[in-house]
């Protein structure tokens, strides 16, 4: 997962990434290991994920104006979350 973070961080070109179908943990992991700043579409639908208090997601948003979609769908996210997120 180290290398992939890593490569992910170092591209430049890349503005739309989809990553589906992991566990909460390797999305965690993506989460906090990345620099999403310049990315314009993620797709992290079904990967169980869930913020259990953490600030990934929202800080995720804040940190990257250029987003214009952000997919949670099939994910064990509840109304706290939500919350968390908004």
């Amino acid at each position: 997962m180290t290398l992939f973070t890593r490569v992910l961080t170092q591209s430049n070109s890349v503005e739309e990434l989809t990553f589906r179908w992991n566990s909460n943990e390797n999305t965690q992991a993506l989460l906090s290991g990345v620099d999403f700043s310049r990315y314009k579409v993620l797709s992290l639908c079904g990967n169980n994920l869930r913020t259990n208090g953490r600030t990934d997601i929202s800080d995720l948003i804040a940190a990257n104006p250029p987003l214009v979609e952000l997919n949670l769908d099939i994910n064990r996210l509840n109304d706290d979350d939500a919350v968390l997120i908004a």
